[in-house]
């Protein structure tokens, strides 16, 4: 086989061999020929080509083989860097002007080499076509022009609406018509109805792309993000941005989700399970000797609906306190438009009474057609303490040193309190993970117990360290808020006690319908709260009493009162007999407030309260008549002014109001 075949198998091995009999292969279709060239034949193309041009015998093989040179020659010029330059005439120097001899080729394909080298060292600046530079839009706008407020060109900010005119000036309301329900208003509630539905779909995507980050949002660090936006001009990125600022100022008032976190998915009831393992260690013995097992404890928990829904309106009155927005807020970062100003008073609003809720709140079902208490919308953390103390989950520690204290004993009940746990606990189980929980509004107090205490023994940190740890102990202190003055005492290991809901937002998706000179707006969500593990549970107290605390992960202490003559509301929700009660039938709660369940239990036995099914009480089931230590009654103030029953226990046996309290575990 000649050169000349063994070329051709090489260009149709490679599918270029029309490409080279058109002289039109590129730099890598010509370096992949000589590659290949050299793998298939075991010999370089330039020594194939010198030792064929010293084999050649006719005149003919001659005229062939300077042919296949001119060839390779022209390829050679049309993928050198210097052969796409056009000579004066524009005609490319692609062919070769005499014969190509073996020299010239070889010392072409030497150059291209060193070309690659070239260009490879040194490769070509990354030059932009176009510099382009973007000033970052400001929350505040551009400044008011004749046609748009903050000068943004968006129909939401057009200045032929009298709430942005008074935006821009509230002078000018007083030279501005009367306002006209039928016309402006009802104008202001399209606008808001529209505003509120972008403003839903906004907080949609931002947690569904894990973006709910306060800090960031009023920052406008996710206002690039125009996901769902038709149109993302300027004004469109405005609103995106208005829109990330509003979330961001309801969620900066979330403050309860930082000590109880959130567990979504729950629309009903939800299982967790927990598993008991016996021993399963023994010595060992011949035989079928077996020993060990495992008990399921499953856990229960709920979510209650609640909602939102109110009537904006006249127009009149919220043009009124906008003005006085105007004139008051002059220190908020941010100048809210009027639509915007209303939707943030309401989210805000409702995100506190959440907190509080969180908190303090029980769920009772709503008197047909009355509006109810923000504490009867669903269930907090204290309550379902309680209903854990009720239903056999919790042994409460009730030492009178630590069920109540002053501003002097603060800090002693605190420390007797942690180490009656410590003693309580068997060997195989440790504190270490857990953290103690107390009354934010007491913290005054506890700085100056250790300041008292401890003096100049304290260190670097002074007696302000002492707000984080417990003094002489490892156990570190979380402050709870909403707690008024309870003498609240906990040991729990963080994320144990969560907060549950079915969607996440669905509280801030306000909806809005027009209607008449007013505008309806509403949302629904689901609330809840439970704790994941409690430990064993118990069908009486006299099996929880003998437990011992053994396996029990929540420790409270008795923080309920001690009643003496009489029930006074203003001791706390939680009361009990005692010893130094004096007055053991009851007829009325002194300074009962709306929203609050009041329970009253027996706390000792010659001490059993008793309420008879009249007055005040009269709509309860029937007379309460405690037997036992640990019965109970649980009250709540109706729109009479009356006590309707939530729930009692009378001999051990929990009785619960299924119609007012319809998703409690125990009560369906």
């Amino acid at each position: 086989m000649n050169f000349k075949e063994k070329l051709v198998s090489v260009l149709e091995l490679l599918h270029l061999k029309q490409k080279f009999e058109d002289k039109s292969l590129s730099k890598e279709e010509f370096n992949s020929v000589v590659a290949e060239y050299q793998k298939k034949y075991q010999v370089t193309l330039n020594d194939d080509l010198a030792a064929e041009q010293a084999a050649q015998q006719t005149a003919q093989q001659a005229a062939e083989f300077q042919t296949t040179l001119n060839t390779i020659q022209s390829v050679i010029n049309g993928v050198e860097p210097t052969a796409s330059d056009n000579d004066g005439e524009g005609t490319p120097q692609n062919q070769p002007q005499d014969n190509a001899t073996i020299e010239g080729i070889l010392e072409s394909i030497k150059g291209m080499r060193d070309d690659f080298k070239a260009m490879a060292g040194k490769p070509a600046p990354d030059v932009p076509v176009q510099t382009l530079t973007a000033s970052p839009l400001n929350v505040n706008g551009f400044g008011n022009t004749p046609q748009y407020l903050f000068g943004v060109e968006h129909p939401m900010f057009s200045m032929s609406d009298r709430w942005n005119k008074i935006a821009a000036n509230p002078r000018a309301a007083a030279a501005l018509p009367e306002v006209d329900e039928q016309v402006d208003g009802m104008a202001f509630y399209k606008a808001a109805c529209s505003f509120a539905k972008s403003l839903k779909n906004r907080y949609q995507y931002l947690q569904q792309n894990k973006l709910l980050d306060a800090p960031a949002l009023a920052a406008g660090k996710y206002a690039t993000n125009y996901e769902g936006v038709d149109n993302a001009g300027v004004g469109d990125q405005f609103v995106v941005l208005r829109q990330d600022a509003l979330i961001a100022r309801v969620l900066q008032v979330r403050d309860m989700t930082q000590y109880f976190p959130v567990a979504y998915g729950y629309q009903d009831r939800g299982l967790v399970f927990n598993a008991f393992f016996d021993e399963v260690s023994q010595a060992y013995q011949p035989g079928e000797v077996f020993k060990g097992g495992m008990k399921i404890e499953n856990h229960m928990g709920y979510v209650d609906d609640a909602m939102i829904k109110m009537e904006w309106g006249p127009m009149k009155e919220l043009e009124r306190k906008y003005i006085g927005y105007l004139n008051k807020e002059g220190s908020d970062p941010i100048k809210w438009t009027m639509i915007e100003y209303q939707l943030l008073n309401t989210l805000t609003q409702a995100q506190v009474e959440q907190n509080k809720r969180r908190m303090r709140g029980i769920y009772v079902k709503p008197e047909q057609g009355v509006a109810g208490s923000y504490l009867n919308a669903g269930t907090g953390a204290l309550y379902t303490l309680l209903r854990y103390v009720h239903q056999y989950d919790i042994k409460p520690h009730a030492d009178e040193s630590y069920r109540s204290y002053t501003q002097a004993t603060f800090l002693p009940a605190v420390q007797e309190f942690i180490a009656d746990v410590r003693a309580s606990v068997t060997e195989d189980m440790d504190l270490d993970q857990h953290c103690v929980y107390l009354n934010k509004n007491h913290q005054a107090w506890w700085i100056k117990n250790v300041r008292a205490t401890y003096g100049k023994d304290t260190d670097f940190a002074g007696p302000m360290g002492a707000l984080n740890v417990v003094p002489d102990s490892t156990v570190r202190i979380i402050w709870l808020p909403y707690l008024g003055q309870l003498p609240f005492m906990m040991l729990h290991q963080p994320g144990n006690i969560q907060f549950l809901e079915f969607v996440p937002g669905e509280m801030l998706s306000m909806k809005m319908q027009e209607q008449m000179e007013q505008v309806r707006a509403w949302s629904t969500w689901k609330e809840g709260c439970s704790a994941s593990f409690t430990g064993r549970r118990f069908d009486t107290k006299a099996e929880m009493d003998a437990n011992a605390y053994e396996w029990q992960q929540i420790f409270i202490n008795l923080f309920a009162a001690t009643i003496t003559d009489k029930v006074d509301a203003a001791n706390g929700f939680w009361q009990v007999t005692g010893s130094t009660t004096t007055q053991d039938t009851y007829t009325d709660i002194e300074g009962a407030k709306v929203g609050v369940a009041y329970c009253i239990e027996a706390g000792d036995t010659a001490h059993l309260p008793k309420i008879a099914k009249s007055g005040k009480f009269a709509n309860i089931s029937s007379a309460f008549t405690a037997t036992a230590v640990g019965d109970y009654v649980m009250v709540i103030l109706d729109k009479d002014g009356n006590f309707r029953e939530l729930e009692r226990c009378v001999g051990g046996k929990r009785t619960i109001n299924k119609e007012l309290q319809p998703n409690v575990p125990g009560g369906r």
